[in-house]
This record gives structure tokens, C-alpha cells and sequence, in this order.
């Protein structure tokens, strides 16, 4: 559980820092760790935990009502629960994959549910090719760099094998600067 609250932290902080920096660019930023819930948890959990986190959404954004992404992310969740199978964790492609097609059923609900608020969309090929290919190629890039990559990080430096060589390092090196320094 306390992973999940570091990889919530973590991309709750994503969602809040990178439009600061590319402002045009509307990320899904808790997408990481909605994919980590959809791969380890039950459906149930995971519809509790989408609906959180897009509640979480809904609470600092100014444009739809509240609930909207709630339920966007939970319905979301729900259709592609079923294909969890499909993708591992452990294989960052098919991850990374997974990101790029929740953000693309994600941008396609959105659509759906602006239309059903009497909200008019106007959408011209530009806007279907930016926001259902290149939005979700960047919501799987930011995936990919925001969130698995440092996990591997932290991963690949806390193995044992790796922990016993640092020790060994530092003691090595210690032992070197005690020997200088008298």
C-alpha cells in the first residue's frame, strides 16, 4: 500500500507541475497510477481507486463538473479491465502501450461525455488527430519517463546484490580517505 500512496503522490505531482512547464499540453497525470491499480488490483478496488483519483482530478480543474473525470476514469477502468492480460509491468513497451490505450479510451469518452452535457464540440480532423494519436502518445511518454523509469531506478539500486557492492564501495572508499587524511 505504501507504494501505491508514493506512485499516487508521485503522479498527483506530475499532474500539478507539467502543465506549469508546457502549459498546452493536458496530460493525464495520475494515468501511471491508474495502470499500476488496473494491473495489480480487482475490478472492484480498481473502480473505487479510478473514481478516487479522478475525483482527486475533478477537485483542481475548472472546466467540466464535478464528477467528470471520476467517472470518466472509472468507466475507463471498466473497459479495460478485461485486457490487463495482455500487458506486463515488467515490460516497459507493452506498459507503456497499456498508458497509450487507456489515454486514447480515456480522450474518446471525453468526447462522449462533453456531448452529453450539451457541451459543443466542434471537431475538426486536426483536433481528432491531436487528441486521440498524439495526446496519448504523450500521456505513454510521460508514463514511461515520470513513472517507470524511475521505479526501475529505484528497483535496479535497492537489489541486494547491488546494496552489498555499494557497501563494499563505501567502505573501500572510507577506508582510502581515513588513510589520506592522517
Amino acid at each position: 500500500m505504501k507504494f501505491f500512496i508514493i506512485l499516487f503522490g508521485l503522479s498527483f505531482a506530475g499532474e500539478l507541475i507539467v502543465p506549469c512547464f508546457l502549459p498546452s499540453i493536458r496530460i493525464l497525470g495520475l494515468l501511471p497510477f491508474l495502470l499500476f491499480a488496473l494491473s495489480r488490483f480487482s475490478l472492484p478496488r480498481v473502480l473505487w481507486l479510478s473514481a478516487l483519483a479522478g475525483l482527486a482530478v475533478d477537485l483542481h480543474s475548472f472546466g467540466p463538473p464535478l464528477g467528470f473525470f471520476a467517472f470518466n476514469y472509472s468507466l475507463s477502468s471498466l473497459i479495460l479491465f478485461r485486457y490487463k492480460k495482455f500487458f506486463s509491468e515488467e515490460n516497459l513497451f507493452s506498459f507503456v502501450l497499456y498508458g497509450i490505450l487507456f489515454s486514447f479510451v480515456s480522450t474518446f469518452i471525453h468526447f462522449f461525455l462533453y456531448a452529453i452535457q450539451d457541451i459543443h464540440l466542434k471537431p475538426s480532423s486536426l483536433t481528432l488527430a491531436t487528441d486521440l494519436i498524439c495526446m496519448p502518445l504523450i500521456d505513454g511518454i510521460y508514463t514511461l519517463v515520470w513513472a517507470l523509469l524511475p521505479l526501475l531506478l529505484y528497483k535496479y539500486l535497492t537489489e541486494p546484490s547491488r546494496m552489498h557492492f555499494y557497501k563494499t564501495k563505501l567502505g573501500i572508499l572510507i577506508h582510502e580517505l581515513s588513510r589520506i587524511t592522517r
